[in-house]
């Protein structure tokens, strides 16, 4: 089965959501774009059945998980 991932990316002062790899938000707060990724990744999960995970960088630039719906 396939699966999902969402990335929260430091960007131009804020935090770029990226969907498989590609731009779709931009948030000004580290907390929104996480709030917003979750539930995305939720319903996501919910009405498609597709397991998807939230990732955001952390201070030194790794990914961490943060959110996981399988």
């Amino acid at each position: 089965m396939a699966t999902s991932s969402l990335q929260l990316v430091k960007s131009c002062g804020g935090w770029q959501l990226l969907d498989g790899g590609k731009p779709v938000l931009w948030f000004p707060e580290r907390d929104k774009g996480l709030e917003i990724a979750t539930i995305m990744a939720d319903a996501r999960n919910l009405y498609h059945g597709l397991p998807t995970a939230v990732e955001a960088q952390n201070d030194d630039g790794e990914f961490e998980v943060v959110a996981a719906f399988a």
